[in-house]
């Protein structure tokens, strides 16, 4: 594979020099165009040597919350007249934002991570980092790992082998193998994954089962290859509960992703992972060879005559590689460059065959829900419908209001458990396994409460996707659908009672992801939205002409305002009913082919909805 290969040639080398891109175009018999057409499309290739020191520190959410920015003009100032021994230079998101801020160390072809440099002098991080030059190690570039931080939440319900020996994994896959009958094993794992409602957990939110049934059956008509593959990708902003699932709990993960392939037929599978989370890759492939000698991976897996080999396949970076379609694109050694839909992967995936692709959480609920009790033990967590929802809907029937307890007052509960990362002004910032339908405030209790007791400002519940939501929501700003629900005497709701679940979030209007940031009252927004339009603005891939230019042109706005070129009249026109703001934003969301055009313009359009007030505060003297 091209990818993987220049993957080893700049860890080698510490960039790609052109003698080795040709040689590498001989042995793949490939033309060399097909090679650098590659090479200059992800950011994590380097076509020419740079200084033998480089520090990337993030620049998103969490990391600009906690100063990057300022720690990153210090390291410039303090490595002045060393440019060709260290150079300094900002980064997307790096998957740390639980140890924000933080950044990465790149030495002759080696990488690093480090964190909370907020802790450290500029001249200290330098020292520590160039210690790396000479060979000495240094605590803060080598021991401060992942495996050196304590996990905020230490039991997981997750991992169904948590207190039984290695030997006891991968349960799923014996009795798959042990039920003799293929399909009727078969249909008890889908059967499962459908009793248990399970969703897939990388943000669309559709059902498991439908997916894997869709892709079997594509697969049982052309009777042709058919692959699953597990998007580990992880690289938006406020996201990293997947590289903690990587760590702690791999075993889960090979173990999802095998049944995946049993039940579907497939030839092969792929655990795609970010190129920064070292750590968790070693762990990934660890694991991988320990299901092959205990026979529960790769040929003949326990005897049966069924094969299915997997592998680790690292990212050669960039957020776009997120997307779904995109990184099939990427496995197959092309730019990572969204493809239009339909059709859908499960007909038309890898190498144009059916593919079932899910996120690294979905398949590391799978053991548990095949193993306890065939999905009943997972449909039957959740939390109750909370008071501030019955309260809410007694007031909707004193008042003749049906519509709200018919929209949003079905069921008894939510169903199942998920991971929410949760970072920014709490104090213990960590991914959380947690059951679904807890309330924002519940989960903010559960992370120790606001960090220094502050008040809650705001916050994103969608990474920077969704945008930035005060605590109290006037109902005048939900939708005209959602507000003829609601009863008339609702004119806010405090956000910290909403319960936490996606179906419910889409009838409210609002987007719920995995990755949650949380504001004090001293967070600045505009520094917020301004940091994460200009994230929208470097991931872009460049596809769409609307995304490429719109987002660009959200960056130059959020810029303006942070550095007071735009007097409030022009703030208030921006977010006109037809106003610039909204008609670009509506042209991307309209035209883009994949979703970061569609969401590109949230932070800086929630930033003038819900807090006008802030805009107004860097408003120039007209």
């Amino acid at each position: 594979m091209i990818v993987q290969e220049l993957h080893k040639l700049q860890t080698k080398h510490g960039y790609l020099p052109r003698q080795e891109l040709v040689a590498l175009g001989e042995r793949l018999a490939v033309p060399l165009y097909r090679i650098q057409e590659v090479v200059s499309f992800f950011p994590h290739y380097r076509t020419s040597p740079t200084a033998e020191l480089e520090i990337h520190v993030c620049q998103d959410m969490a990391c600009h919350l906690r100063g990057s920015a300022g720690v990153l003009q210090e390291l410039r100032e303090a490595a002045a007249g060393r440019e060709g021994q260290l150079k300094i230079c900002g980064a997307s998101c790096l998957g740390r934002c639980d140890r924000a801020p933080a950044a990465r160390i790149y030495e002759q072809g080696n990488e690093h991570s480090v964190y909370n440099l907020h802790r450290r002098s500029a001249q200290e991080i330098i020292e520590a980092a160039s210690t790396l030059l000479s060979g000495k190690s240094n605590q803060l570039v080598v021991n401060d790992t992942d495996h050196a931080w304590p996990p905020p939440q230490k039991d997981w319900q997750i991992d169904i082998y948590a207190s039984q020996p290695v030997s006891e994994r991968y349960a799923s896959i014996r009795r798959f193998i042990q039920a003799g009958d293929n399909s009727a094993a078969v249909q008890t794992v889908l059967g499962s994954l459908k009793t248990a409602w399970l969703l897939g957990l990388g943000g669309a939110g559709g059902r498991a089962y439908k997916k894997w049934e869709e892709t079997l059956k594509e697969h049982q008509k052309r009777d042709e290859k058919a692959y699953v593959v597990c998007n580990g990708d992880e690289s938006e902003p406020a996201t990293f509960k997947d590289r903690e699932l990587f760590l702690r709990t791999p075993h889960l993960v090979v173990e999802g992703v095998i049944l995946a392939g049993l039940v579907v037929g497939a030839s092969k599978g792929y655990i795609y992972i970010r190129h920064e989370y070292e750590e968790q890759i070693a762990a990934v492939r660890e694991e991988i060879k320990a299901a092959e000698a205990a026979g529960t991976c790769g040929d003949n897996i326990l005897g049966s005559g069924m094969s299915f080999p997997v592998e680790v396949f690292v990212s050669p970076g960039g957020y776009i590689c997120g997307e779904q379609t995109a990184l099939i694109e990427a496995i197959q050694d092309q730019r990572a460059e969204p493809r239009n839909r339909p059709p859908e992967l499960q007909t038309n995936g890898l190498w144009d065959m059916p593919t079932l692709l899910s996120n690294v959480e979905t398949f590391a609920w799978v053991p548990a829900i095949v193993v306890r009790d065939q999905g009943k033990w997972f449909q039957e967590q959740g939390q109750e419908w909370n008071q501030w929802t019955q309260l809410t809907a007694n007031l909707a029937a004193e008042t003749g209001d049906r519509g709200w307890t018919e929209a949003f007052g079905k069921g008894t509960h939510f169903k199942g458990r998920r991971f929410f990362s949760v970072s920014g002004d709490v104090e213990r910032a960590g991914a959380y396994e947690v059951p679904i339908g807890i309330t924002l405030g519940e989960l903010i209790a559960t992370c120790g409460g606001m960090r220094g007791g502050e008040a809650l400002k705001a916050v994103a519940l969608s990474g920077p996707s969704g945008g930035f939501l005060p605590r109290f929501i006037k109902t005048e700003h939900l939708s005209a659908k959602i507000r003829k629900m609601l009863p008339t005497e609702l004119k806010a709701f405090d956000l910290c009672e909403l319960q936490l679940d996606m179906n419910l979030f889409r009838q409210w209007g609002l987007m719920l992801g995995a990755g949650i940031t949380i504001y004090s009252e001293s967070a600045d927004l505009v520094e917020q939205a301004y940091s994460a339009s200009h994230f929208y603005a470097r991931e872009s891939c460049g596809k769409c002409v609307p995304c490429r230019i719109g987002s660009t042109k959200i960056a130059q706005v959020s810029s303006q305002l942070r550095v007071r070129k735009l007097t409030r009249k022009q703030i208030d026109e921006l977010f006109q009913k037809d106003g610039p703001l909204l008609d670009l934003a509506g042209t991307m969301s309209s035209t883009a082919i994949c979703g970061l055009g569609q969401i590109a313009a949230n932070p800086l359009m929630s930033l003038l909805r819900y807090f006008p007030d802030e805009a107004y505060a860097y408003a120039a003297q007209s």
